[in-house]
């Protein structure tokens, strides 16, 4: 379980960082191979390429896919704040799994109207440590007005 409190650590740090508008991560959260999903969608399968082709790996793995998002999020919410609940924690085939709720707050760009968002979160965890999988799912009613502001210059 120790795996499970140094992430759960930094998750924490990870979302004061965010709330800071710091696209830092912190040590050894996620390495190169650590992939995200979006509602059962890996990001790697949205861009319109193939998954396997390395540039779409380089881009939506590890650090690198976590600030894709963070790119995504903070253009389309400026002032976006999330806050977590309570951790949950199971043993799984090759590690733990960790989960949790969030609550994503703020202002769509352009319209300056609220927007509140909750989503859950999964991090897969290997027994190193390591963040092999991270997958939220979000309602899509939720997430549409997320993605209009985005598009919004």
């Amino acid at each position: 379980m120790e795996a499970s409190a140094r992430v759960m650590d930094g998750v924490d740090e990870l979302i004061a960082l965010f709330n800071q508008r710091s696209d830092d991560l912190p040590d050894h959260l996620f390495d190169r191979r650590t992939q995200f999903i979006l509602n059962g969608v890996p990001f790697e399968e949205r861009l319109g390429r193939p998954p396997s082709d390395p540039l779409v790996l380089m881009l939506t793995r590890g650090p690198a896919g976590y600030r894709l998002v963070w790119k995504a999020i903070v253009h389309a919410v400026p002032d976006a704040r999330i806050e977590r609940g309570e951790f949950s924690t199971e043993i799984a085939d090759h590690g733990h799994v960790l989960r949790w709720q969030c609550w994503l707050s703020g202002h769509l760009r352009g319209a300056g109207e609220p927007t509140e968002a909750v989503f859950d979160a999964e991090f897969a965890i290997t027994p190193s440590g390591l963040v092999e999988r991270a997958a939220v799912a979000i309602d899509e009613s939720r997430l549409a007005p997320i993605r209009e502001a985005r598009m919004r210059p």
